[in-house]
């Protein structure tokens, strides 16, 4: 009978905690909400900040230790940046006379990293019979530089149309190092080449096989570094400017060995 009733036991058991453990590996697109906190406007009058989107593909590959913890190691091409507009008057012609008047003004910051976050991952225990589990991720982030450029477009003589400022107006006029060159910078002399940042996710693994599943989730990054190069600093009162993004993220995964 105890024979019986152990046999049974580790039936029920195996049932119950379907092993999640080995590698698992997938592809990732998400959407997020990008911001600057802390904006650098060299010199000019701040400006009030707009909504900027930018998506977030990339791969993914992961070992899952135990059925409930693992690490993940993902390569994202992350389209960040922020998008500005205040009406100001340090692009104005003037009125009639002469006068700078407050006149519409936009600035447009883009920039693209490679993101390689390396994350611990935490997942709920799935039994064999269950579809859906929760998993948080969480871990550090190395941003590496790939393109940038910011441009700014105003109204400068009040009439209704835009004008694309050219490059060694705004921003280089009023940062010394650039402006003492002969040669205009380009807009990647601006930024640093390295962002080192955190990372969270928080999301869902529904199985549709039993190797297959989707992960929609939430993911937040907050960047440590200072996204300005040392000649874009020397202003009055300077702030660092940091890195930062929400957004909404789906993948699909394969889990290459399901169990030990």
């Amino acid at each position: 009978m105890k024979k019986i009733y152990l046999v049974s036991l580790i039936m029920c058991s195996s049932f119950f905690a379907f092993s999640q453990t080995g590698l698992h590996a997938g592809v990732n697109i998400g959407l997020n909400s990008t911001w600057i906190l802390n904006q650098n406007n060299y010199g000019y009058s701040e400006m009030g900040y707009e909504l900027k989107f930018g998506a977030y593909p990339g791969l993914a590959f992961g070992y899952n230790i135990t059925p409930m913890h693992g690490v993940q190691i993902e390569m994202n091409y992350a389209m960040l940046g922020q998008n500005y507009f205040d009406r100001m008057r340090d692009f104005s012609l003037g009125d009639t006379i002469g006068k700078p008047v407050k006149v519409d003004t936009y600035r447009y910051v883009k920039l693209n990293y490679l993101h390689i976050p390396v994350l611990y991952r935490f997942q709920t225990e799935k039994a064999k019979k269950d579809k859906i589990e929760f998993h948080i991720m969480a871990g550090p982030v190395i941003g590496l530089l790939l393109s940038a450029d910011q441009y700014y477009e105003s109204d400068i003589a009040d009439n209704g149309t835009l004008v694309k400022l050219e490059y060694e107006y705004a921003p280089e006029s009023l940062i010394h190092d650039f402006d003492s060159t002969p040669e205009v910078e380009e807009p990647l002399e601006y930024f640093t080449k390295l962002d080192i940042g955190l990372q969270l996710d928080a999301g869902v693994d529904i199985y549709i096989t039993d190797n297959i599943y989707v992960t929609p989730a939430i993911k937040v990054y907050y960047g440590f570094a200072d996204v300005n190069t040392e000649p874009t600093r020397n202003i009055l009162n300077y702030t660092a400017s940091h890195n930062s993004f929400a957004g909404i993220h789906i993948g699909i995964h394969y889990l290459v060995v399901q169990k030990k």
